[in-house]
């Protein structure tokens, strides 16, 4: 693995001091450009974090490189294509290349663009450079923001249509379009031994609108947006789940049937999960190199209780000192009331000893509350960034992140839960663009 990254450095490295190559082709310019990131992070914990920080070490979660063509066939149509390496979204254990962006543009006016093909969601400040280290003085994004959707690009259309003030630009952009995923669930099986970490495909449609007005210093970004989810290959039975039903044993006495293999009717479920989401976020500047930032979002599912509702963001304090950027952080994730609400009653039910087959039944309750997406965990993180020059850049962070009484960015081990846990995080990495 050393080996590897000191290769992958050296090749970075040289290909960093090229600038971007411009060429023609068929009486069309084109462009080259390229980024990576090489980092690596590191718990005090032994169990898995933000699916691959443990006390071993990792290079998965933040290593990363990109490549982006740009073709300009005359000044109303270009082509963008950009593609990445980086950990799947499918499995924990392999490295994957993925089309990022891949569409056709359409300028008819200075200020109306039109874009087809795979195209970035504007869900966040950084959503259109957030796999580019080097633009960002963060580590690491905070993923009490940036993990509230599983990924920020679809195959669609978006229109955008800007305007210029004196005071700055104004930017309004709305999209409709398809995605493919995968949802992750990691957690308790009905085997007490086991810890598994299953990945659902899921398909997406979206739509949505954004709006950011962008000074010489300042920037400020509302967004809404409204999609319907199902699982690609789930049967009857599968889909998503609605709730889990108490079944009363005895006065007192029951279980939350979380399993169609429980006695009792069927679990009730969904084939489509509707959800709505809201963003807001600002970065300004305070003036003496002082930077604000910070960004909130709200996710509702409208139609299950046990599903991803939560809201969060972060606010972030930065200072420019020359080559350093050191900066303080604070960010926080918490689900609804009614997820919460769902996980607390089937994580604490308990049914006695006395009762037949007990043991089996409080397993299914812990496998149940697993299984439910849910979180409360604040994160702090200090950190700083060094510009060696405007292309080659370094970075580290010391993140402290409670998890209240639970977060599902957690792999519990076997038979404990991912609630009142302490995990100090620091990570390093050297971020390129060339």
């Amino acid at each position: 693995m050393k080996k590897r990254l000191f290769g992958l450095y050296l090749i970075l490295h040289s290909v960093s001091s090229l600038a971007a190559i411009d060429f023609s082709l068929w009486g069309a310019d084109m462009s080259l450009s390229g980024f990576a990131t090489i980092g690596f992070a590191i718990s005090d914990q032994p169990y898995k974090y933000q699916r691959f920080i443990d006390d071993d070490g990792t290079f998965k979660r933040d290593s990363i490189a990109g490549g982006q063509l740009d073709i300009n066939f005359n000044n109303d149509f270009s082509l963008t294509v950009q593609a990445k390496i980086a950990p799947s979204i499918s499995s924990d254990t392999a490295i994957m290349p993925e089309l990022t962006w891949g569409f056709v543009s359409w300028r008819p006016t200075n200020d109306l663009l039109f874009r087809v093909g795979r195209v970035r969601v504007p869900f966040y400040l950084k959503s259109q450079i957030m796999d580019v280290g080097a633009t960002f003085d963060f580590a690491h994004l905070p993923v009490e923001m940036y993990e509230i959707y599983s990924t920020n690009d679809i195959d669609g259309a978006s229109v955008i249509k800007t305007w210029d003030f004196d005071a700055g630009e104004l930017t309004l952009e709305g999209y409709a379009g398809i995605t493919h995923s995968y949802f992750r669930k990691a957690g308790f099986s009905f085997n007490p031994i086991s810890e598994p970490v299953e990945f659902f495909p899921t398909e997406t449609i979206s739509y949505g609108l954004a709006l950011t007005f962008q000074s010489d210093e300042d920037t400020f970004h509302i967004s809404a947006h409204d999609s319907y989810t199902r699982c690609t290959n789930c049967e009857k039975g599968n889909h998503f789940r609605v709730y889990f039903p108490y079944i009363e044993i005895m006065p007192g006495v029951g279980y939350y049937k979380v399993s169609n293999t429980m006695p009792g009717d069927d679990l009730p479920e969904v084939e489509v999960v509707h959800t709505l989401i809201y963003t807001a976020g600002a970065d300004i500047s305070l003036g003496h190199g002082f930077r604000l930032s910070g960004e909130y979002a709200f996710r509702n599912v409208k139609n299950i209780n046990i599903g991803v509702d939560s809201h969060g963001g972060y606010i972030a304090l930065s200072k420019s000192l020359g080559a350093w950027a050191p900066y303080f952080s604070i960010a926080h994730l918490q689900s609804t009331d009614k997820t919460m609400n769902m996980y607390n009653k089937v994580r604490n039910n308990v049914i006695p000893v006395i009762i037949p087959d007990s043991e089996t039944l409080n397993a299914t309750q812990q496998a149940g509350a697993a299984s439910i997406p849910a979180y409360n965990q604040t994160t702090w993180a200090i950190g700083t960034l060094y510009s060696i020059n405007s292309t080659n850049k370094l970075k580290a962070e010391w993140a402290i992140t409670d998890t209240g009484n639970v977060s599902s960015f957690v792999d519990a081990p076997v038979n404990e839960t991912s609630g009142n846990r302490l995990i100090n995080v620091f990570s390093f990495s050297y971020n390129v663009v060339f």
